[in-house]
């Protein structure tokens, strides 16, 4: 069931973007956001926000820069469970001294899957490393989270996978290759 159309803010977060030793903010929020409801129980069914989403960037200097989010295609479409309003999880994933984020959203019921976006210094976002790694994290839950961990040169996170030959948990390392501007990861289970 659509509930309403309206202007909604899944995350916040602040940063010095442009280098000037003056905090700047970001939120990611929709102005198409639709309010769905599900009736009928289901995985993913519930209280829920989808739409397009902007990452809204406002300078120090009162400039402010939109850029569209997406995790894989410009036109899809993110949905987020209807909660208060998240922290943006900012760190530097890939050691360029640049601040950047992540947000995801949930995939089904044991993960929610991540992308990772840095924030330029004239306020644009920019996602990288696009598609590769795929980032899920488990449980996840939130629109950006602090389970991918920042490291030197890269970043790790746990996932729970339950297919395939080695099934339960994951963690994953993924080091930055500055000549190719990609990430190199590896995962080894968790043993107990």
């Amino acid at each position: 069931m659509i509930l309403a159309v309206l202007l909604w803010t899944v995350a916040t977060g602040k940063v010095d973007v442009d280098g000037d030793g003056v905090i700047d903010r970001i939120r990611i929020e929709s102005r198409d956001a639709v309010r769905y409801q599900d009736p009928e129980p289901c995985g993913y069914c519930g209280d829920h926000i989808d739409g397009h989403f902007e990452a809204v960037v406002e300078l120090s200097s009162k400039r402010i820069v939109r850029t569209p989010v997406f995790l894989h295609h410009s036109d899809d479409t993110l949905w987020f469970w209807n909660k208060p309003t998240s922290r943006l999880a900012i760190s530097d994933y890939n050691g360029d001294g640049r601040p950047d984020f992540n947000l995801g959203q949930y995939t089904n019921n044991t993960k929610w899957e991540y992308a990772l976006f840095t924030i330029h210094p004239d306020g644009r976002v920019e996602q990288f490393a696009l598609h590769e790694p795929e980032i899920y994290v488990s449980p996840g839950d939130e629109p950006s989270t602090e389970g991918i961990e920042a490291i030197p040169g890269g970043f790790r996170f746990r996932d729970f996978g339950n297919a395939g030959e080695s099934p339960g948990w994951w963690t994953f390392t993924c080091q930055w290759q500055k000549e190719r501007r990609a990430f190199r990861c590896s995962g080894e289970p968790d043993h107990p």
